[in-house]
């Protein structure tokens, strides 16, 4: 009995080791021609940045010319809105324009590769996107601004803004790729509120604080309030490593509970 029991603990513990890869064996082998194009897109997106921060520009250079020639032929797996695909078309275009340009600082360069990357791996990661990891920064640098806006000094304010919004800008086709439209549009309607006061002669603060507040609350819903719990997308999904795990360690429970049971039966019936 305890040769058994411990054959049986030798075999779970050889399941739990291999249940992770035999999840990834099942994910690649099941993965539609659709993902396996996009997720070879993922991978020149994320080159094109790494050579970008390097500062290896031609190397950069020939990944966006790539993603410009794959992505027009690229069937997406879900579909997005018009508007959103147009964003990252766009984005990509104007990627490879900066690229081929002798004018285009490597600081210009490298915010274009990011952008493209931010927008390539929202189409190829729905769980956890980029976008989502500059959070922190948007917060931190809208709270700069609502205090500059109470000081109403519009110098410091418009130095700020200038670098809020080109950050936004950068994750923006990514973002609109996961959020539903009307998010987008709250987000947006708030940065030309604040853009169109910049622009006046005679800066109304208390419109552009109102306008730093909505944004600031656009933000805690975009990044936050839909969220929802890792584990539990895990136990939702029928290929997960969780499932399969569970699976192995249901099953070999099973196992070991029937020997004990034909023991105790076994002594039973010599009694």
């Amino acid at each position: 009995m305890k040769k058994n029991i411990r054959f049986l603990l030798f075999f779970l513990m050889i399941g739990l080791f291999l249940s992770w890869p035999i999840h990834n064996l099942y994910s690649k082998l099941n993965q539609p021609i659709e993902e396996k194009q996009l997720a070879a897109l993922d991978q020149i997106a994320h080159e094109l940045l790494t050579y970008a921060k390097k500062g290896d520009l031609e190397g950069a250079e020939q990944r966006i010319v790539q993603l410009a020639e794959r992505f027009p032929n690229q069937h997406l797996p879900n579909p997005i809105r018009i508007e959103s695909l147009n964003a990252v078309t766009q984005s990509i275009l104007a990627a490879k324009q900066s690229f081929a340009s002798a004018n285009a600082s490597e600081q210009q360069l490298l915010w274009h590769a990011t952008r493209v990357r931010i927008a390539i791996d929202a189409l190829t990661h729905d769980h956890q996107p980029m976008w989502r990891s500059y959070y922190p920064s948007l917060v931190t640098q809208v709270q700069n601004l609502q205090l500059s806006a109470v000081e109403r000094n519009f110098s410091q304010f418009r130095e700020q803004f200038d670098e809020n919004y080109r950050l936004f800008l950068a994750i923006k086709p990514g973002m609109s790729i996961q959020l539903p439209e009307g998010q987008m549009s709250s987000i947006t309607v708030a940065y030309d509120i604040i853009s169109k006061e910049m622009r006046n002669s005679q800066v109304d603060w208390q419109l552009v604080r109102e306008a730093l507040r909505e944004l600031n609350t656009s933000f805690q819903v975009a990044f936050v309030g839909e969220e929802k719990s890792t584990f539990a997308r895990l136990m939702m999904r029928p290929d997960s490593p969780i499932v399969i795990l569970a699976s192995i360690s249901i099953a070999l429970i099973m196992a070991l509970s029937y020997v004990a049971w034909k023991k105790y039966d076994g002594e039973i019936r010599s009694t």
